[in-house]
């Protein structure tokens, strides 16, 4: 009967010398086989090292425990790579990689956003249990009370959802009644000024600085405050900028497009083994996150974004690079602007061309709102007698 200690061997002997070898040693043995140049049996182990002193052997089956401890010895590297890929497979699914808020309101979503991390769920975190799912929105909606109503966290895979209500806020606060004027918020020439609530402190064509006070809360009649309210208008000034702007006569533009690769890797001791998402390109632009690093690991799990983007490569001449260059400086100043505010001109200051690009100092002049609110200011009593100002109260 086959033991679990039993191997089966081939020894490269055929004689009888053998056979009297195992007689004389007392081994027992299984189903001997006789070949043409050797013998086929099953021993145990303990023997088989004794013949091993003596021949030529080879085991060709593992009996036992020993059966399964060399399968596990043979496939090693299988077996490992079989646990890393459940390891990461557990990392992977138990995940956070992308939270959704259903709001437009940057300020809810801002809030939302702290709480949530301040309780543990952020990108590239652990997902909770149904039960801290549980807990931890009853403490966002507590903590949150002022713009939520309701609240909910749904899981998604690897993205939680955050489905949630506005708090519906009475707007017949008088918030916005407090005192308040308005003042410049940069230098400028008064271009443009009218005045809805509060007193009209400068006039069109008046030069002002930064801080300036354009509409006070402050209603004063000779010389003493009779009450203060807020301000509201419009100033519009002409304000200045300077540009400095170089353009390349061989340049490269690149034009992103719609599509991003998210590569997902392990680093295993310097070398990478791509999980999902891999990407070969010389047309992208690669951005790189760890995304899991624990020092009980023997692996980091990083991100990688890749934009993919096409290019075109330009050679251009002096009279190009310049009106290119007036051209890229406009979009700088017209970036600033609102849709009721324009550049009133340009002047180009300084002009320098070399073999390779050409340089140019830019000075605009543009009409931009200049006004801003701000709490109205201590009320001082002037020591010489002072016109009054025009002042208006809206209704």
């Amino acid at each position: 009967m086959i033991d679990n200690n039993n191997v089966k061997v081939i020894v490269y002997d055929n004689s009888l010398k053998f056979i009297n070898y195992l007689i004389y040693n007392k081994m027992k043995y299984e189903s001997l086989e006789k070949c043409n140049d050797y013998f086929l049996l099953v021993i145990d182990y303990e023997d088989y090292k004794k013949i091993k002193r003596r021949y030529k052997t080879k085991i060709v089956k593992y009996y036992g425990k020993r059966n399964i401890k060399n399968i596990i010895i043979n496939n090693k590297y299988l077996l490992i790579s079989f646990f890393i890929s459940l390891c990461v497979l557990y990392l992977l699914t138990n995940t956070i990689f992308k939270i959704e808020i259903n709001t437009t309101d940057e300020v809810v979503k801002t809030r939302i956003l702290e709480s949530l991390n301040n309780n543990g769920i952020s990108l590239y975190k652990k997902k909770k249990s149904f039960k801290d799912l549980a807990k931890i929105k009853e403490k966002i909606l507590n903590e949150n009370e002022d713009i939520l109503e309701w609240i909910e966290i749904k899981n998604k895979g690897c993205i939680y959802k955050i489905e949630l209500t506005k708090r519906v806020i009475n707007k017949d606060t008088n918030d916005n009644n407090s005192p308040s004027s308005i003042i410049a918020e940069k230098d400028g020439l008064i271009k443009h000024i009218t005045v809805s609530s509060g007193v009209k402190m400068k006039e069109i064509n008046e030069y002002v600085k930064k801080g300036d006070i354009l509409i006070s809360g402050n209603v004063v009649k000779n010389n003493e405050l009779i009450t203060q309210i807020s301000s509201d208008g419009e100033v519009y000034a002409e304000t200045w900028y300077y540009v400095n702007i170089t353009v390349p006569f061989n340049y490269i533009e690149y034009e992103p497009t719609n599509k991003i690769v998210n590569h997902y890797y392990l680093d295993i001791f310097g070398h990478e083994f791509t999980l999902i998402g891999k990407y070969d390109s010389n047309k992208t632009l690669n951005t790189k996150k760890l995304i899991l690093d624990k020092p009980y690991l023997f692996f980091k799990l990083y991100k990688e974004e890749k934009q993919v983007y096409n290019y075109k490569e330009y050679n251009i001449n002096e009279d190009e690079a310049y009106k290119k260059a007036i051209e890229s400086s406009e979009k700088q100043i017209l970036k600033r602007l609102d849709k009721d505010e324009y550049i009133i001109s340009k002047k180009v200051l300084k002009k320098e061309v070399n073999s390779s690009k050409i340089y140019l100092e830019v000075f605009f002049k543009v009409y931009e709102n200049i006004a801003v609110s701000t709490n109205v200011e201590e009320f001082v009593p002037q020591t010489t007698t002072m016109g009054e100002y025009e002042y208006y109260i809206g209704e």
